[in-house]
């Protein structure tokens, strides 16, 4: 008994969750752009099936930004399937399609109109969710008041914001307002299809080994094959009971129980038996229906001439069951050829000029929203983890998920407060006890280049336990920085200026250049003066009596009254002094340890230019009793133009 598959529509459903990861990473810019001209630009037909010498072929794709015969088109070969059981895909340019499709059978004149009526169709959507983001994007970073955020008009506005701020590719995160229309195209084919799945750790990537072994991580599943079976999607699960990562992967007609190593290999016993399928065929349209006959464009006919349903260019390819006898695993990424998911993600950011961002890396990742009742929470992208507390405060760090046989954690690669969330049975995860502050921001508006520029929003949650939910919290956690009302430092020292000969506490903090030493460069840091405040920046400011104007970054105010000799200079400058607990100026390497202050909150003062853009750390630091350190660089910087 033989069982069959449309390639095509397999091949579908893939590139539409490649579509989605594209959009959730590519170019916003670009993509609005490429869309705008979709229906004009391809004068080729997509999508349609033509027999050209007896071969079925269709067109998956054309470059949409260069019209001209020489630009290429990407064509479907689902007659001459890969080893991996794929379609093959040749490369043709415009002009060569266009003096080969006439000669080729063509395309029923329904199957042209149902092709050109779906391509409007996702014009149409798209358009509108392009328009929906662009309002949302200009809404959720209107530049804020500093240390106050407005409020967004919506909760996807605001989600937006949050993104961001948080430090992502704003791409990123205006692409998850454009999933709408996608999302609705695939669950009218598979109702439910679009669902979210369960925050928790998955797959990524392709893992190869000998014998034929090759493990195809993608959405909602895994594609497996051993020696000369074609991929077969199967579900998987993960475990870290035994502080180890274990692979279940449902085969038939045992599952694979492998184990992940922290080296990144996948091994397993051997050999094992697998119930696959390969590609046995082709069936063409006209099969089973009757059908004697038909005409140009593929339509059905009777013997007596009669119409019938179906057409012969509508075919698919044929799978056969096929068991395989497969030796033990030893997979490793190393090496490994592109996966599906990977090839046709790439294929759409190519097509449409978006940036791929980061790459993500090969082995275990987490997804979804883990939340706490105190309002601290863990949001998982595949490149990174976005540290919360309460609706708005957010900061995108990388993150590796650690199985090494002694625990089972996430690491968060957060430079000033690195976060172990460990595994818990129920499938919650445990940060540990304490506070946690995040440094969060504000837009204060963009620059010449149309990049966003920010303000430091400190928010400080406690930590407990995190579990899945479908939502940020909605409130929780207290400013780090106290209100603008308040008495200045009540516990960090109030009053004075820490130095040498008198410090003022037993609470040190060293500054660490983490900008790598060039030769003949001298470091950023070097010999400039660091300041340690009681108040963040824009507070101790207005504390001092200096008004800066709403939507006016603090540093630019102050450096545009300074440098233009406004009254408002010799308040700021005193506003400072009267706010500083302890300063000291940097060596030749960018390190310097400030003069003991008591244990409490405080704020850096410090900025420089780097890559011939001034940098400036304004984030807020927790000093406890004895030494206390913090690395700068590029990534706990913020850029002000």
């Amino acid at each position: 008994m033989r069982t069959s598959c449309s390639i095509s529509r397999y091949c579908t459903i893939r590139a539409r969750r490649a579509l989605n990861a594209a959009f959730s990473l590519g170019s916003f810019a670009a993509l609005a752009g490429s869309f705008a001209g979709l229906a004009s630009a391809q004068d080729i037909p997509i999508g349609v099936t033509y027999i050209c010498s007896g071969e079925h072929i269709y067109i998956e794709n054309c470059n949409i930004r260069d019209l001209s015969d020489n630009a290429n088109c990407m064509v479907a070969h689902p007659d001459k399937l890969t080893p991996t059981g794929m379609n093959s895909y040749t490369y043709v340019s415009r002009g060569a399609l266009k003096k080969l499709l006439p000669t080729c059978t063509q395309p029923s004149a329904k199957q042209m109109a149902a092709a050109k009526a779906f391509q409007q169709k996702q014009q149409d959507t798209y358009n509108a969710n392009v328009q929906k983001a662009n309002n949302q994007l200009n809404a959720a970073t209107q530049p804020a008041t500093f240390g106050q955020p407005q409020k967004p008009v919506t909760p996807e506005e605001r989600a937006i914001r949050r993104c961001v701020t948080s430090g992502r590719l704003p791409a990123s995160c205006t692409g998850n307002a454009l999933l709408g229309a996608f999302g609705q195209m695939l669950s009218s084919v598979l109702p439910g299809a679009d669902k979210q799945p369960e925050p928790g750790a998955n797959m990524a990537g392709v893992f190869e080994g000998a014998g034929g072994w090759r493990l195809d991580f993608i959405d909602g599943g895994v594609l497996v094959n051993c020696a000369r079976l074609s991929p077969n999607q199967e579900n998987y699960s993960l475990n870290f009971k035994t502080g180890r990562a274990t692979l279940t992967i449902d085969t038939t007609p045992k599952p694979l129980v492998l184990t992940l190593h922290a080296d990144g290999t996948i091994t397993g016993p051997g050999p094992v038996t697998i119930n696959g399928v390969v590609a046995s065929g082709y069936v063409g349209g006209a099969a089973g229906t009757g059908a004697t006959q038909q005409d140009q464009f593929g339509n059905l006919y009777d013997s007596a001439g009669n119409k019938v349903s179906g057409n012969a260019n509508a075919g698919h390819t044929v799978f056969a069951p096929r068991t395989a006898t497969c030796p033990a695993l030893n997979l490793t990424s190393k090496g490994a050829s592109v996966g599906a998911q990977t090839m046709q993600t790439d294929l759409l950011k190519t097509m449409f000029g978006g940036d791929k961002g980061p790459p993500t890396p090969p082995g275990i990742r987490m997804h979804g929203i883990f939340a706490a009742s105190t309002g601290f929470s863990v949001q998982f992208f595949p490149e990174s983890v976005i540290l919360g507390c309460g609706p708005d405060t957010a900061r995108a760090y990388p993150y590796t998920v650690i199985a090494d046989g002694a625990a089972s954690y996430i690491k968060n690669d957060a430079p000033d407060h690195p976060l172990h969330l460990a595994f818990r049975p129920d499938g919650s995860l445990d940060p540990g006890t304490g506070s946690y502050q995040v440094h969060g921001r504000v837009v204060t508006g963009q620059n010449d280049n149309d990049d966003f520029t920010f303000a430091p929003m400190e928010q400080t949650c406690n930590l407990a336990a995190l579990a899945p939910s479908q939502q940020i919290p909605s409130g929780g956690g207290t400013a780090a920085a106290p209100m603008i009302a308040s008495a200045p430092g009540a516990s960090n020292g109030a009053g004075g200026l820490s130095t040498p000969a008198a410090p003022l506490g037993n609470a040190t903090l060293s500054i660490v250049s983490g900008f790598a030493a060039q030769p003949g460069v001298p470091n950023p840091l070097a010999g400039r003066p660091y300041i340690l405040l009681r108040h963040g920046y824009g507070n101790a400011l207005a504390i001092g009596g200096v008004t800066v104007p709403t939507g006016t970054s603090p540093y630019k105010y102050a450096g545009t009254a300074c440098g233009t000799h406004t009254p408002d200079c010799p308040k700021i400058s005193a506003a400072i002094h009267t706010d500083a607990a302890s300063a000291v100026r940097a060596d030749a390497n960018g390190g310097g340890t400030f003069p003991g202050v008591p244990p409490g909150t405080y704020y850096l003062m410090i900025s420089a230019i780097v890559n011939k853009q001034p940098v400036v750390w304004g984030q807020a630091v927790q000093l406890k009793p004895g030494a206390n350190s913090i690395t700068l660089d590029q990534r706990n910087g913020t850029p002000l133009n």
